[in-house]
């Protein structure tokens, strides 16, 4: 039975895997930079560095 399905079994641990990695890649990516409004912008809904302020 672990012969038969242990490439099933692989297959779901390495998605698993993967799947945390990307998750883990994606929020990295979308906190590292603080972002802040520039409410005396002409568009403050865009995000702007906060160094910038």
């Amino acid at each position: 039975m672990i012969r038969k399905y242990g490439w099933l079994i692989a297959f779901a641990l390495s998605i698993l895997a993967l799947d945390g990695l990307i998750m883990h890649w994606v929020e990295y990516m979308t906190t590292d930079i603080d972002k802040c409004r520039n409410m005396n912008s002409v568009n403050p809904l865009k995000l702007v560095n906060c160094d910038n302020l």
